[in-house]
């Protein structure tokens, strides 16, 4: 494992609030530490929901500004951002890869991706546009005309995932603010320091600061307390399935809108007709991104019994040859998790696997905040085969005697984010996109696939709502009809 690493020079960051840099209320911080090394990175105020409460009211004034603001200026402030945040491309990488624990090019192509995302919802934005409704459609209503104009929902709450933190905090804050509303984020503990700095860029950039506002802090107390305000019109969350229900009931005590992008199990089935050699690269490249810690990770991958043993053993190999180690290195793979906690979490799940009837292939050991690459053969009993997710690198297959078994497996699940299916034959592959219950089905392609416009969100417990240029303004906004009575004079 190599032993070098670039930390970045330790400094203590601040929340916004009202439009200033904050400390907490209680004055207490929490840590920020290079996921290779352990070596602080800086603190962050652990904010208190005197806080959160403090952000929701200036929220209030942030709205009121924002919604007033021309579509122009608002388009030409998030573009000003994303012209900011490639200029300071390295920095935000650099930031990442370190409080994060990806490889180096995993951060670029995220902070890559989030510049991306800002200049295309302001692009979106200038195409959300109403209607003109001649309403003789119906009988009685011949001299009336409906116009129809999309607002804003308000004061939004963001809450963001620790695995890709500036990509989502894109997708949450840059749709907000392109529909014209005010939001309130409250950003990962264990990697909130580019978040931090994505919204000093969006303040200099000309977004006012009541309108855009970070609270840094616990789940249980910022998140909490920001879910449940009867003040906001809408929370956007990514996580777990877990913690999504609980800030859905939060929320509809209120009648507030949710957006939640939750947990998958996401299927990979490979056919008897599939590209072995690329089926196999895709495995290894869905499971490795960001360290296996994504919702839409290759995670469980089925392949037909004639052409399993082929791939299994082509798959080993790739695996063993994984290089773990520092995420700065050029040459890694795969580094570490977000925290020791959550390595513990995966390599307790390995071991319960091994006990409901799992084989250990290859690895399986855990190191500090590292769980080196790990390959399981797994049969239907195994709970990793439908509900536990597990978020590291670790490949679980089992052979199938028909794509019809792989489906009913893949179905089997109560998530349903992204499936995979590889195989030269388009009907066969149509037909197993349309019977598998997820958001999207990839046809000779892996799981960790998400379009920048593509309606990005799951089935069943995989969430609700969709996600994504294509879609989030619509989510995040609403429509007004404002009819025009006997206007249309009849002949």
């Amino acid at each position: 494992m190599s032993t070098q690493t670039k930390t970045p020079t330790a400094r203590a960051y601040r929340m916004s609030i009202a439009g200033e840099s904050r400390e907490s209320a209680s004055g207490e911080t929490i840590e920020v530490r290079n996921k290779f090394d352990g070596s602080i990175i800086g603190t962050v105020p652990a904010g208190t929901v005197e806080d959160a409460q403090e952000a929701l009211d200036a929220a209030q004034v942030g709205a009121e500004i924002w919604s007033a603001t021309p579509t122009f200026r608002r388009v030409q402030a998030l573009k000003t951002a994303a012209a900011q945040i490639r200029a300071r491309r390295e920095e935000l990488i650099s930031l990442l890869s370190a409080e994060n624990g990806k490889t180096i090019a995993h951060a670029s192509l995220e902070i890559d991706t989030t510049a991306r995302i800002f200049e295309g919802f302001a692009e979106e934005s200038m195409r959300l546009f109403g209607q003109a409704i001649p309403l003789d459609i119906q009988e009685g209503f011949e001299s009336d005309l409906m116009i129809t104009v999309r607002e804003p929902l308000g004061v939004m709450v963001g809450i963001v995932p620790f695995n890709f933190p500036a990509e989502l905090y894109a997708h949450k804050v840059g749709a907000a603010l392109a529909a014209g509303n005010a939001m309130v984020v409250k950003p990962p503990e264990d990697d909130p320091i580019v978040t931090i700095l994505l919204t000093e860029i969006l303040h200099q950039s000309g977004v006012p600061g009541t309108t855009l506002q970070l609270v840094t802090g616990y789940g249980d107390i910022v998140g909490d307390h920001l879910s449940k305000s009867p003040d906001i019109a809408a929370v956007t969350f990514t996580g777990s399935t877990q913690v999504g229900s609980i800030i859905a009931a939060n929320a509809g005590k209120n009648i507030v809108r949710v957006f939640l992008e939750l947990s998958g199990n996401d299927a990979f089935i490979v056919c008897a007709d599939a590209n072995l050699d690329y089926a196999v690269a895709q495995a290894i490249e869905g499971r490795t991104y960001a360290n296996g810690q994504v919702c839409v990770a290759t995670k469980r991958i089925m392949v037909v019994r004639s052409r399993y043993a082929e791939f299994l053993s082509q798959l080993r190999g790739r695996v063993e040859a994984l290089r773990v180690g520092d995420q700065s290195c050029g040459n890694t793979d795969v580094g570490p998790l977000i925290s020791v906690e959550a390595a513990q979490r995966v390599e307790q799940q390995i071991h319960d696997a091994i006990e409901q009837g799992a084989r250990l292939l290859i690895g399986g050991t855990r190191d500090g905040a590292f769980i080196h690459p790990t390959l399981l053969e797994i049969n239907r009993t195994v709970g990793i085969a439908t509900d536990e997710e597990i978020f590291g690198p670790v490949f679980s297959v089992l052979p199938v005697d028909s794509l019809d078994e792989a489906i009913d497996i893949a179905n089997a699940s109560q998530f349903g984010l992204n499936a995979a299916v590889f195989t030269a034959d388009l009907k066969q592959a149509i037909r197993a996109g349309r019977r598998i219950k997820a958001g999207i089905v990839s046809v000779n392609g892996g799981n960790a696939y998400r379009p920048d416009v593509s309606a990005f969100g799951g089935y069943k417990k995989s969430g609700l709502g969709r996600e994504g240029i294509g879609y989030t303004l619509d989510e995040f906004s609403q429509v007004k009809s404002i009819v025009l009575r006997g206007v249309i004079t009849q002949d």
